[in-house]
């Protein structure tokens, strides 16, 4: 989980970098980034008078939820990697040739989308994710100020 915050945490310092040193970066552009940043900003520690043991709970809470839908993404992007051995191995007539990194792009992203569109269209995703957003709401709304 705490692989997941960072790599998130990395990405939005990366873009935030990008869009800081590009002076010709529109203002709507800026407005995303603050907003993705703020979407994936770590939650800040409580203020001091908010009662900690209801914090300490929603931060377990939404540490769980994070947990979770860490788990089924991870399933997902091993499903892409079965996919894409499964079709690298696959050497039969009906089988594409892959001849340049061009079509070894498309097969891969063509086998991360199954994956993907397979993973998020099963009821234990949906219910991740929504418990994920109700973890992230009652850690905001208990007193993180982030």
């Amino acid at each position: 989980m705490a692989a997941c915050l960072e790599a998130q945490q990395a990405f939005a310092r990366l873009a935030a970098a990008a869009i800081a040193t590009d002076p010709a970066t529109s203002g709507a552009a800026q407005v995303f980034a603050a907003q993705y940043r703020r979407l994936f900003a770590q939650p800040e520690l409580p203020a001091a008078e908010v009662d900690a043991a209801v914090t300490g709970e929603s931060v377990r809470r939404y540490q769980r939820a994070v947990e979770q839908a860490g788990k089924l993404l991870n399933e997902a992007a091993a499903d892409a990697g079965r996919r894409l051995g499964a079709a690298l191995a696959d050497n039969g007539p009906d089988a594409a040739p892959i001849t340049t990194l061009r079509e070894l792009q498309t097969l891969w992203i063509d086998c991360g989308e199954a994956a993907w569109s397979a993973t998020a269209h099963r009821k234990e995703f949906a219910e991740a994710q929504a418990e994920l957003l109700a973890a992230w709401a009652a850690l905001r709304a208990s007193g993180s100020t982030g």
